[in-house]
């Protein structure tokens, strides 16, 4: 068991011994690249149901009088501050709950949605500085990657959640870096966020508000695991491999064997920084959508306004993606899960937007029954479509997402056909966003919120971040 043993151990010194110096300019700019989409994001999620439904709910549980001496500010509420702990846990349903944030392919988890808050809260109720604040937000990219990568995609297509099973190990890490834990309390956070580790895909694919509890959760037990363990409670130093532990019950179960499973390879990847892996994400959908949805916007440059013509239309892509093929979504949250609807709204409305679905629903996509023509065109058009599983797309996956569109036209518009295909979606490291796109998806979100505050995210590691939340969050 010692070799097993060593994993934890070996994760626990890196967070331990990591140090801003060590940060490559590559790591810092994504870093403040990430916290700017972060915070865009999490400003306008905070308006969302889930948010204000969750700020409501904290708020009549703590009688509306929070006196607890480390608080944090509530991003989207100017001059909102609570406890640190539910700052996080709120933070982190903003985040999310917009499907904007950002995520890491292999690794399957939305990362900065749990980095961030976690990171946010603790930073600014001790008055951390900016080089605190990135080597803590290092700490928890590296930590969700490598271990987000150990578990998947076994775990995911178990029916986990990595967002929120990962996520509070993330969070426990970036929390543990903040606090200052020596070795033995940072594995002693580990083991306890290894065993409050949650999160299902039901609720996702339910259309639930579940999906985005699991980030507020996530973020919450993190931070407690790592007071609990600086103030000497014990966690599992073997939650990860142990024989009923996070592996052999949430990934491999009975394939599991630990005296024959070898760690050897993933502990080589401990330090070695991949923050600059991270995709950016445009549209408010899964990612396993958004390979289609660049294809689809690709195919209306030649199709234009004519797509009253299309006789039909086939999605060919891999497994996952595939099986987003809800055609009859009931909400907003079912909604961002179809990859039917995804890719008919594409076709008839270009480029999609949080608000341009508001309208959507707001004139009848979910009715049985609407006077707008463009609903009306979105519904027709998923009627004619079908989602195929492809073979040799799949074998494709994780390391590439792709996707074929092919569409057939009626003979009134050039009875052609039209197809195209993506690998790799818009925003990952193969097929980045720049600086400037991030601003303007900031932009876009929050037409009235002062841009110029955004300045200061480039002197991060120069300020207080207590002094960097209360410029940003006005």
């Amino acid at each position: 068991m010692l070799k097993i043993i060593m994993f934890l151990q070996d994760i626990s010194k890196f967070i331990s011994n990591y140090r801003y110096e060590q940060a490559t300019v590559e790591s810092i700019n994504t870093v403040k690249a990430a916290f700017l989409d972060f915070f865009g994001v999490t400003y306008r999620g905070a308006n969302e149901d889930s948010p204000v439904i969750a700020f409501n709910t904290i708020n009549e549980i703590f009688n509306k009088n929070d006196n607890l001496n480390l608080q944090a500010s509530i991003i989207g509420k100017s001059g909102k501050k609570t406890g640190l702990l539910n700052a996080a846990f709120l933070n982190g349903i903003s985040a999310h709950v917009l499907e904007l944030d950002d995520g890491h392919r292999q690794a399957q988890a939305h990362l900065g949605a749990v980095i961030f808050p976690t990171a946010l809260a603790i930073s600014e109720a001790y008055g951390l500085g900016g080089k605190e604040f990135f080597e803590a937000v290092i700490v928890g990219y590296e930590v969700g990657i490598l271990l987000g990568k150990l578990v998947n995609p076994r775990h995911r297509d178990n029916g986990f959640h990595t967002t929120g099973t990962i996520g509070t190990f993330v969070s426990g890490a970036v929390a543990s870096k903040l606090l200052k834990l020596d070795e033995t309390q940072i594995l002693n956070a580990l083991g306890l966020c290894g065993t409050q580790a949650a999160g299902l895909l039901e609720s996702d694919h339910a259309g639930s508000m579940g999906k985005v509890l699991h980030v507020g959760k996530a973020n919450y037990n993190g931070i407690l695991s790592a007071f609990l363990a600086r103030n000497g409670f014990t966690g599992a130093e073997t939650i990860i491999e142990g024989s009923e532990g996070f592996l052999k019950t949430m990934v491999y179960n009975e394939e599991f064997n630990n005296d024959d499973y070898s760690f050897d390879s993933i502990l080589e990847d401990v330090g070695t920084v991949k923050v600059r892996d991270i995709y950016f994400k445009k549209y408010p959908f899964c990612r396993h959508l958004h390979s289609s949805i660049d294809t689809a916007l690709k195919l209306k440059i030649s199709i234009g306004d004519e797509y009253t013509h299309i006789e039909n239309v086939a999605v060919k892509t891999y497994d996952v993606a595939a099986e987003h093929d809800n055609f009859q979504p009931k909400n907003l949250e079912e909604l961002k899960q179809s990859l039917p609807y995804a890719v008919a709204i594409t076709l008839v409305m270009g480029e999609v937007d949080i608000d341009t679905l508001n309208k959507l629903i707001e004139y009848g996509l979910f009715e049985n029954y609407s006077t707008v023509d463009k609903v009306n065109n979105i519904k027709n058009l998923v009627s004619k479509m079908i989602i195929l599983k492809d073979e040799k797309l799949n074998d494709l996956y994780p390391s590439k997402r792709p996707s074929n569109v092919i569409i057939k036209l009626d003979d009134e518009f050039r009875n052609g056909v039209f197809q195209n295909i993506t690998f790799i979606p818009k925003g990952d490291f193969e097929n980045p966003y720049d600086l400037s796109e991030l601003i303007d998806k900031f932009k876009d979100l929050n037409p009235e919120y002062n841009i110029n505050n955004l300045v200061i995210i480039d002197e991060l590691d120069n300020y207080s971040m207590t002094d960097v939340v209360g410029a940003l969050n006005e």
